[in-house]
């Protein structure tokens, strides 16, 4: 079936990777970045993100006060198996990106790309979002495994019959939905089907068949129970994603979202057409001067083939309709939301290169997988590079003790209560999941106060009967040797609460160190935490 993306003539008639040597470049280079990532980064990530999915895993709820759940539930699947440690969640993170690659690879050969995709998963893999943004797993990269796979199925339900072709819109419609349960922003990315599906034959077709209502059915379906759960929660979950603007037209925010295709793909992209262009002058000596080479080649790069190029609409349109509810004032635009859009980037500059120069492709695409190795070696140096700057710059995000930190609090408290289980924890959130996440994965992280929202979005049945902590983290030593002053909001807030139900407020300080040799300048960091010991009952009355 014709999708309008078909190899041009001088392509490689197969893939010049073996299968087995595609799956070896693509976990050599995941391993590689999970590894320098935790080497190079003391803890998960600066905004605790990481913690917070952890923290929303805990309850296995179809929504969240913030964001839909589906990626919560990935990280709760991968710790009911793996130990709860930085290392397992960044490889979490990295195999996400395999997963997401894999889908880049099926994608091609369903739009007849198949000897381009080895090449576009290695390009993918010199690109920022692939490469070090994954690391952080939250809703935005974990559209990086469901975009791909939602588009290919896309295709396989255009191209597919009878029972496969039923079985790939059923996938098409689980993957829609688990797209929409993980960032609302994925509608975008769907709504973008409606211009290949109508200005493509195939897609026509498809839309006279059942499969499209079929798939529409199972998304439905898929998306139904959380729906009726943020219906029943006063639409927290979607008040939260239309809280993102604010009306009117935030102009640097649309540059700078404007500008991602380039500086988030720069490096991949750069290699790309700077091979082709250097292959280009190779087999052709009369082409006209390098620069003028490049320029057309970058510009050729970027251009669909025609109105029914189904490619260039899966690549093009999540960016562009983006952009055009940022100049609408629809939303104020997060750079990082473009980490998912260009899944299909690396195969549209392929594609076109090799039809601008065919007699060059095979050289290129070459050229380009012998540089795997060398460049893999060259981001592991630089990666101990960064571990090594981080490590001798004292930055107390590298040095802060999360991991030390739960220890010593779970310490601490089976010290100070014999026998008594920790039942919750509340406090400042999402760093207060620390404590699940290092130590006690069996105390139930919450936000705030258990009683108020919006922990009672997903409340803790029976919090009352259970002992709990409020912890409050002060942050660490100036290097003038100054103690960190109180969290005035989230102290304040938990000695009144205690107050209100006749318990101590007094806070229990803890210092905390991280040392050995990936933290030479060990820094104090203070956490106070305040006890909440579960009513105790009155003495019976006697008769």
């Amino acid at each position: 079936m014709n999708t309008s993306a078909l190899a041009a003539p001088g392509a490689p008639s197969r893939s010049l990777l073996a299968p087995t040597r595609v799956a070896v470049v693509i976990g050599a280079s995941c391993l590689v970045w999970a590894l320098l990532q935790w080497l190079a980064q003391g803890n998960l990530d600066g905004y605790h993100d990481m913690l917070e999915n952890y923290a929303w895993a805990q309850a296995w709820d179809w929504g969240t006060h913030k964001h839909p759940p589906f990626f919560a539930w990935v990280v709760g699947a991968w710790f009911a198996v793996f130990p709860q440690t930085d290392w397992a969640y960044r490889l979490l993170s990295y195999t996400n990106v395999a997963v997401g690659l894999w889908g880049v690879l099926h994608l091609a050969r369903r739009l007849g790309l198949g000897a381009l995709a080895p090449t576009a998963a290695l390009l993918l893999l010199w690109s920022l979002p692939y490469a070090n943004l994954a690391a952080k797993f939250n809703a935005n990269s974990q559209l990086l495994s469901l975009w791909p796979w939602t588009a290919a199925m896309l295709l396989a339900s255009w191209q597919e019959q009878r029972w496969r072709g039923a079985a790939c819109s059923v996938a098409l419609g689980l993957l829609a939905a688990a797209s929409m349960l993980s960032k609302y922003y994925s509608g975008v990315f769907l709504a973008g089907f409606l211009l290949p599906t109508l200005l493509t034959a195939a897609g026509r077709q498809w839309l006279a068949s059942p499969r499209p209502y079929l798939a529409l059915a199972v998304f439905a379906a898929a998306l139904a129970p959380h729906i009726a759960w943020i219906a029943g929660h006063g639409w927290i979950t979607l008040g939260y994603a239309m809280d993102q603007g604010s009306g009117a037209t935030q102009w640097g925010y649309v540059l700078r979202f404007a500008l991602a295709p380039l500086f988030y793909w720069l490096p991949g992209w750069l290699a790309c057409v700077g091979v082709f262009s250097y292959w280009q002058r190779k087999t052709q000596p009369d082409a006209s001067h390098w620069a003028r080479t490049w320029l057309h080649l970058a510009w050729q790069s970027w251009r669909p083939t025609g109105w029914a190029d189904t490619l260039f609409w899966l690549a093009f349109t999540p960016w562009a309709l983006t952009l055009g509810f940022g100049v609408a004032g629809v939303a104020e635009l997060s750079t990082p939301w473009a980490i998912p859009i260009g899944f299909a980037f690396s195969l549209l500059w392929l594609r076109n290169l090799q039809a601008a120069v065919p007699g060059a492709t095979a050289r290129a695409l070459a050229a380009l997988h012998r540089a795997f190795w060398p460049v893999l070696g060259a981001i592991a140096l630089a990666g101990l590079a960064l571990a090594w700057s981080h490590a001798r710059s004292g930055h107390s995000g590298y040095y802060r003790p999360s991991f030390e930190a739960a220890q010593a609090i779970a310490d601490d408290w089976a010290r100070r209560h014999p026998g008594t289980a920790l039942g919750w924890v509340g406090g400042a959130w999402a760093e207060n999941a620390l404590l699940a996440f290092y130590a006690l994965p069996h105390a139930r992280t919450l936000p705030g106060l258990p009683d108020a929202y919006p922990a009672l979005f997903n409340p803790h049945a029976g919090w009352e009967q259970q002992a709990g902590i409020l912890l409050c983290p002060r942050g660490p030593y100036s290097t003038t040797g100054s103690a960190p002053a109180p969290d005035a909001a989230c102290e304040d807030t938990a000695q009144q609460w205690l107050a209100q139900r006749g318990q101590s407020a007094a806070p229990h300080l803890i210092a905390v160190q991280r040392q050995g040799w990936r933290f030479p300048r060990p820094q104090t960091f203070v956490y106070a935490v305040f006890d909440a010991l579960p009513a105790t009952p009155p003495p019976p009355r006697l008769p």
